[in-house]
């Protein structure tokens, strides 16, 4: 991994919104998040692990720098740096970063899916798949290189096809989903998938997704986790964000830390 990147001296100024420290050990998460917050104008730096934070944010210019810190709280040495920071730099606003819930193992055979199609259709069954732990998704495809489904597949590790046919034809592959809007797509699909493969598409695609998507807001409603809820009730962070982070609540969250660590100063 590469070293922490130098932050604006003194904090945030006229080029930028601030500072904020990505702490957390998944390479695609993390990449997801610094992006955002590039995206958004603030500085970053990105460690791997609340051992290395500890000694990231004591380092050089960084104790003046950091306005925000974003911390994994799923692995012991996330608890270890809100602790310390809390301590050492109480005017550092901490946002807790989470996972649903723990990955729980298969419970049965997995089911091996196969994306056609890296629009905005493609991209949502991909990050709605890629959490489910009886779900493996064999590979996506698309004809154009830079659909937003292919950039997010390499951050999730998922395999990235260029040849459409040559996918569907991998053997063992229990579902296909056809999110490409061509209306020759299910023709070629049925002419080089197994016998065995299913076929996942049009009306049937759309209304699985609507489903998802309603069960998706639902759990992020009830999903008050006692882990989180007692570091907000002990003051020991700010608030918190559940993987993977949108693009929207991350900012919003940003900008309210970076209010409240300007109320701490007075």
């Amino acid at each position: 991994m590469a070293g922490p990147k130098s932050a604006s001296f003194f904090g945030s100024n006229e080029s930028t919104n601030g500072c904020v420290m990505v702490v957390e050990d998944d390479p695609a998460v993390r990449s997801g998040v610094c992006q955002l917050l590039q995206k958004a104008g603030y500085d970053v730096l990105e460690v791997d692990d609340g051992a290395k934070a500890i000694e990231t944010i004591g380092s050089g210019e960084n104790p003046l720098v950091v306005d925000v810190v974003i911390t994994d709280i799923d692995k012991p040495t996330g608890m270890e740096a809100i602790n310390f920071l809390k301590k050492q730099y109480p005017r550092v606003s901490v946002i807790a970063l989470t996972g649903l819930e723990e990955n729980k193992p298969p419970t049965q055979e997995q089911t091996k899916v196969v994306i056609l199609g890296a629009g905005k259709g493609g991209t949502a069954f991909l990050d709605l798949l890629s959490h489910l732990p009886d779900v493996k998704i064999v590979g996506i495809a698309d004809k154009v290189s830079s659909s937003p489904g292919l950039i997010r597949a390499r951050q999730l590790g998922v395999p990235v096809w260029d040849n459409i046919t040559d996918l569907i034809a991998q053997d063992g592959v229990n579902l296909i989903v056809d999110v490409t809007g061509n209306s020759d797509m299910p023709q070629v699909i049925e002419k080089h998938k197994s016998d065995k493969a299913e076929i996942l598409g049009g009306a049937a695609s759309k209304l699985l997704w609507n489903v998802a998507q309603y069960e998706s807001q639902m759990q992020n409603h009830v999903l008050q986790t006692e882990k989180v809820s007692n570091l907000m009730k002990a003051g020991l962070i700010f608030d918190y964000l559940v993987k993977p982070v949108q693009e929207d609540k991350i900012n919003t969250m940003i900008i309210q830390a970076m209010d409240h660590r300007e109320i701490a100063k007075l």
